[in-house]
């Protein structure tokens, strides 16, 4: 096998289009797109960028995530957005029947929908049948209505919101229940009993 052109002492384990030969690793590696003026059809160099390109967009995932989950324990400041939305949950829920998955599906499309503004990786999304959009719609139809109230939150704050109700649910449902969510919200959003 060739030693590599750069550094002249390893062996040159990968072709290089850019130097029209063999090089190492370690000087690809090193001296790509700075020392050497790389093809843009070198797959090594595509190669590296996907990888750096998904561990950036995995950080930004688990950031996101982090982000999240810092609402739970701390509802306090977001007591108001939490009741609203509950509470136009609710009231479709009721109307519509079986609701528990229907909200996990509705809430996990609204955090999706967040991630593709905020220019997260986020996932594929079709078109949601009309129990759910219903739902998606009564959610996000609350939000703006805070908002011309003078109440605008930011996305990452209506997200978070969104996210801590979305763990209430996953929480509270029963398997064997439909409703089991619905039913611990009105609990929850009718108040103790005298």
């Amino acid at each position: 096998m060739a030693k590599c052109m750069v550094c002249k002492k390893k062996k040159g384990k990968r072709n290089c289009p850019a130097l029209g030969g063999a090089i190492c690793a370690l000087c690809c590696g090193s001296n790509k797109e700075k020392e050497i003026d790389c093809s843009v059809d070198c797959f090594f160099l595509s190669k590296s960028k996907k990888y750096f390109t998904d561990r950036q967009d995995s950080q930004k995932i688990m950031d996101f995530e982090r982000e999240m989950k810092s609402v739970i324990g701390n509802e306090d400041p977001y007591v108001d957005v939490l009741q609203n939305i509950e509470a136009i949950i609710s009231k479709i829920c009721t109307a519509q029947g079986d609701c528990d998955q229907d909200v996990v599906i509705a809430l996990e499309y609204i955090i999706e929908m967040g991630k593709s503004q905020l220019d997260l990786p986020s996932k594929f999304l079709t078109e949601l049948p009309p129990n759910i959009q219903s739902i998606v719609d009564a959610v996000n139809d609350i939000l703006v209505s805070r908002e011309a109230m003078g109440l605008k939150e930011d996305l990452l704050t209506r997200l978070k919101c969104v996210y801590r109700v979305l763990d209430s649910v996953r929480t509270h449902h029963d398997p064997k229940d439909k409703n089991s969510y619905l039913r611990f919200m009105g609990e929850y959003l009718s108040g103790p009993e005298n």
